[in-house]
């Protein structure tokens, strides 16, 4: 029997939530190492202690989605964990999850799997994302598994045996294209990422959306876009886990991007100070946490 470990990072957690996020996951995982990226400790997460199969680390501040994944994903490897479930506080699951996504694992060198996800915010079915000859190419599937160029992290599970070759989260990133780029590299080194479309989670995804022409965009607050910006300006200019034509077009849709945000958000100058700050900080390489005094 495989050993299926789940890592849930949290950040100043709604408890409602969350409580749902776990409950629907504790009986389909042998173990849920719960990662607390608040600031000073959330100290309501102790009530979930109780519960036989679930460890709670504090890292008594906030370092990142990226070193707090990593975090939970050694200490599973370190119990021997075959597959590794990567979740957000916010994202609740079918009863059937876990068994309907290993099936995923049955072909050869399949590094992650990862499910379709309704956005609480807009109650819409997402969508998978291919590599296509004109770009990053959007696919809507009704059902079936598909070979994709990558996946959100939460929900994804992780094949625990190719993390040694493919390597663990790049923690420099500190928030945003973490998930992204983690794909991209398991793809460069020949593993396949599979988005099973037999599954549906629901998923929070950014904090509001705003419709332009026939397009939904995703909003963040200032800092996020920050990191949105910032990190994918960064893997533009010098991954080298993406081809040269899609380094490109991540780079133009990415500077559009620092001008889109800040005029579909509500406070449009401070928005557009956050996004230029990350264009400039991307074309630089400086990464890891913001000094907001940078």
């Amino acid at each position: 029997m495989s050993k299926i470990f789940g890592v849930i990072v949290t950040y100043k957690p709604d408890m409602v939530i969350l409580e749902k996020c776990i409950h629907s996951l504790k009986n389909q995982l042998d173990k849920i190492i719960i990662v607390d990226n608040t600031p000073g400790s959330c100290e309501k997460l102790e009530s979930f202690k109780t519960f036989p199969n679930i460890e709670v680390i504090y890292l008594k501040d906030n370092y990142g989605i990226a070193y707090a994944q990593n975090v939970g994903i050694k200490k599973a490897l370190e119990e021997k964990a075959d597959y590794i479930l990567l979740s957000d506080q916010d994202t609740v699951y079918p009863a059937d999850f876990i068994e309907k996504m290993l099936e995923c694992f049955k072909e050869e060198k399949v590094a992650a799997a990862g499910p379709l996800f309704i956005d609480t915010h807009t109650g819409k079915l997402q969508f998978f994302v291919k590599k296509g000859l004109l770009g990053f190419k959007r696919i809507y599937p009704k059902q079936g598994k598909h070979k994709v160029l990558q996946l959100i992290a939460s929900g994804t599970i992780i094949n625990a045996k190719y993390l040694p070759d493919i390597g663990l989260m790049m923690e420099a990133l500190f928030i945003d294209w973490v998930d992204m780029e983690w794909c991209w590299r398991a793809i460069r080194k020949g593993y396949k990422i599979i988005g099973n479309a037999d599954v549906i989670i629901e998923h929070c995804h950014g904090e509001s959306s705003k419709k332009l022409l026939h397009k939904t965009v995703t909003l963040k607050n200032p800092v996020r876009h920050y990191y949105t910006v910032r990190n994918a300006i960064y893997l533009a200019l010098n991954t080298n886990v993406l081809d040269l034509w899609h380094r490109i077009l991540l780079f133009l849709k990415t500077s559009r991007n620092a001008f889109l945000f800040p005029i579909l958000s509500k406070n449009r100058l401070k928005n557009l100070k956050y996004t230029l700050k990350g264009l400039f900080h991307g074309i630089i390489g400086r990464l890891g946490k913001l000094n907001e005094e940078s």
